[in-house]
């Protein structure tokens, strides 16, 4: 029964980051980012997100950003639970060792933001939408290793010597939309220094659906087949929640234009606290387990469950050795630590690294790349099928054409290497997680 709880523990995050960025925030948030992720200092129509401080600078009028994404990932965990898979009698391990790759896969055809600007002498008023987390849909079509787990040690644990094999239906999908309306107003205080204050109201909403069904066992030395009767808790378990929840949070920047050559930029996002209430719809057999199981509590009907997205910090700098030319650096670090939901035995504070550069080939053309390394330091007690994120590193890489003097298209790739992450467990399983993501993006900007 406690191999089960696996699954009230991994659904909380099933598709909590689609994205770049910390274990619930997403910072892809335009094309110019996925040309170049070192924005922190940058000064464009994006940085409402990145570096609101800094719009300020902008030239006076409208400036609006229109951006699309499409995005692809593959969330695999390559599960070996002590030779038992090669059990299911239905789907047959196709490794010698008897491991199984239980994969995930996250498609998201259009991922939209907009960035929106009215500067007027020397302030800023400025309105962004995005998603600041989630942003799509995860779907593992033959569950998920605990779940397999669970139906065939309990096979065993029972029938013992008589125990011939087993099979099951396994099913699991979750949503996950993050949607962030932001609000700015940045002043310029001189030729070098601007101010920035704002505030984000996220809205989330999540579902959740899976299923254990038609469970079988093989009985020796008959080779009889039989319903899964030995537990009726285990019978036809459905899960079915819908999540919503709101969160409010400031946010604070500083520009500071150094000289003509160097642009310095911070920005503080505060802590969203955000708590998700359930409206299920599992069926009673879920609901019976779930109210006898802790890890299950959290999808009953009715339950609220802290989902608080962290306070982050971020400080770059922009070189222009020569006008054609940019430089960023960039350091991001999220207050994981800090949020309800996690704690410092399972995790410490994540941070990141950005590089990138920009060169102008003339009035029309420009070609953008760029690295960010995201690093994570976790316990196996963060680790789970589903719930698993991962340290990697990122490229991207994009041109950026001007079509007319107020018309501008951005154009780029973008795709994230991540570190596999081995977890043991003593006498049950050994399961290596892996992800791979890949975007392109296409946007428009205006100025008039």
């Amino acid at each position: 029964m406690k191999k089960f709880i696996f699954m009230g523990a991994i659904c909380f995050a099933l598709t909590s980051n689609v994205f770049a960025g910390g274990y619930l925030t997403n910072t892809n948030q335009s094309i110019n980012f996925l040309r170049n992720p070192s924005r922190d200092a940058s000064i464009g129509i994006d940085g409402v997100y990145f570096n609101p401080a800094g719009t300020a600078f902008f030239n006076d009028g409208f400036h609006i950003q229109f951006n699309w994404q499409n995005v692809h990932q593959k969330r695999d965990a390559l599960a070996n639970y002590g030779g038992l898979y090669n059990y299911n009698f239905n789907n047959i391990p196709e490794n010698a060792d008897g491991s199984r790759v239980f994969k995930g896969r996250v498609n998201v055809p259009i991922q939209p933001s907009l960035f929106a600007m009215y500067n007027v002498n020397s302030w800023s008023f400025q309105f962004g939408f995005g998603f600041i987390g989630g942003g799509g849909e995860c779907e593992f079509e033959n569950g998920v290793g605990s779940f397999e787990a669970l139906v065939g040690s309990k096979g065993l644990s029972t029938l013992q010597n008589a125990f011939g094999g087993y099979s099951l239906d396994s099913y699991v999908k979750g949503k996950s939309y993050d949607l962030g309306f932001t609000f700015n107003t940045a002043k310029r205080l001189n030729d070098k220094l601007s101010i920035s204050l704002g505030v984000r109201a996220i809205y989330v909403t999540n579902n959740y659906v899976g299923h254990i069904r038609n469970m079988q066992y093989r009985m020796l030395p008959t080779n009889t087949i039989i319903d899964a009767n030995i537990n009726p808790a285990l019978s036809d378990l459905e899960l079915d929640c819908d999540q919503k929840g709101i969160g409010i949070a400031p946010i604070i920047g500083v520009d500071y234009k150094i000289n003509k050559f160097i642009n310095l930029a911070t920005k503080f996002e505060f802590k969203t606290k955000l708590r998700v209430e359930n409206d299920a719809n599992n069926n009673e057999a879920f609901n019976t387990l779930a109210s006898q199981t802790p890890a299950f509590n959290g999808y009953l009907d009715g339950v609220k469950t802290p989902v608080d997205m962290p306070a982050l910090f971020t400080i770059g700098v922009e070189i222009t050795p020569i006008d054609k030319l940019s430089l960023n650096i960039g350091y991001h670090r999220y207050f994981d630590v800090d949020t309800k939901q996690w704690t410092s035995d399972r995790l410490d504070d994540s941070n990141e690294l950005t590089l990138g550069a920009e060169y102008r080939f003339n009035e029309i053309f420009e070609f953008s790349a760029g690295f960010q390394k995201t690093m994570y330091e976790q316990t196996d007690d963060n680790v789970s099928d589903m719930a698993f994120n991962l340290s990697s590193y990122s490229y991207g890489f994009g041109i950026g054409v001007r079509i007319s003097p107020v018309i501008k298209l951005n154009v780029a790739y973008f795709q994230t290497i991540y570190d596999d992450y081995t977890k043991t467990v003593p006498n049950q399983s050994v399961t290596t997680y892996s992800r791979t993501n890949k975007v392109i993006g296409l946007g428009v900007d205006f100025s008039f």
